[in-house]
């Protein structure tokens, strides 16, 4: 049988415990919302660790021009990225005078490459150049990229147009799909986050096109479907931006965010897996962690 005196003292040590879990306890310092965060360097590398990476970031707020760097002057394969720049090009030469977006391209099967969804039904038809670009910048199209690089005169004019729009580093060497080889050293079709978002930023917010055509290719770019950024961003953001990825886990994602209340900021992101494996997956969602560091950095007090 229970005693009275356990019973009493079983009692108090209930009423003690009541009385603890009904006093508001101080929050730790994790989770003061006051508390700064830690420094955004500090971040990136911790997302290096985590997912054995190599990660170079460029991000600017285009309106206060205030900046994030971490490691933006590196090297990386530029893959699909350049479709952006093809499609601008060739938006610049419609502009000019010189094509028109409504000009048709033969699709023939010699064309086709991995992954080209939108271009490979259209086998023994044509496409016109507005409908390539479209398909090149939403689906990533492989066979579209080649056939507006084919419009260009080939690699070397998106070199020549990555320097008319400020961009000193980027090049392309090859075609779809041999450019996405990302072999680490090689410095065929490379760039680095700083010039790319640089091109990037005179092309969709700059004066490389009139209104009518950069508005164009934002529209086009905001369509994108393979985007990455975005899984990182706020509800009621969107952006224009075009990714690219290819071996040794290459992942890119560049463009411009746009928030709710008119924000733009710059995202220039480029990864890779350490190590020498070309098959090692890609990085997807390094890229949405990334954004979302950059989106807890940009909104804090400066």
């Amino acid at each position: 049988m229970i005693s009275r005196r356990t019973l009493l003292l079983g009692g108090l040590s209930l009423a003690a415990l009541a009385g603890c879990a009904g006093t508001p306890q101080p929050p730790t310092s994790s989770s003061d919302p006051a508390e700064p965060l830690p420094p955004v360097t500090d971040r990136i590398d911790a997302l290096r660790r985590r997912h054995n990476a190599e990660i170079g970031l460029y991000a600017v707020d285009l309106d206060s021009g205030r900046e994030i760097a971490v490691g933006d002057g590196d090297t990386y394969a530029l893959c699909s990225t350049f479709k952006a720049y093809a499609s601008a090009a060739i938006l610049q030469r419609a502009q000019q005078g010189r094509l028109s977006l409504t000009d048709a391209v033969p699709v023939e099967r010699a064309d086709i490459q991995p992954h080209s969804p939108v271009t490979e039904p259209r086998v023994g038809t044509t496409m016109t150049l507005a409908e390539l670009c479209q398909a090149a910048l939403q689906q990533s199209d492989n066979a579209a990229g080649n056939l507006l690089l084919r419009t260009l005169g080939g690699p070397p004019a998106i070199t020549e147009f990555a320097r008319s729009v400020g961009d000193d580093r980027s090049r392309l060497d090859r075609w779809e799909t041999a450019l996405n080889s990302a072999v680490p050293g090689d410095p065929r079709d490379t760039s680095t986050p700083r010039a790319l978002g640089t091109g990037f930023r005179t092309v969709l917010a700059g004066d490389a096109l009139d209104g009518a055509h950069r508005q164009q290719l934002d529209t086009w770019m905001r369509a994108n479907a393979t985007s990455s950024m975005r899984a990182g961003l706020p509800a009621g953001w969107s952006t224009a931006d075009k990714t690219g990825s290819g071996g040794y886990g290459t992942t890119n994602d560049v463009g411009i965010a746009y928030g709710p209340q008119g924000q733009r900021w710059l995202l220039s992101i480029m990864t890779r897996a350490v190590g020498d494996d070309p098959e090692a997956p890609n990085m997807r969602e390094l890229i949405g962690e990334i954004a979302s560091v950059v989106v807890a950095e940009l909104h804090q007090p400066q």
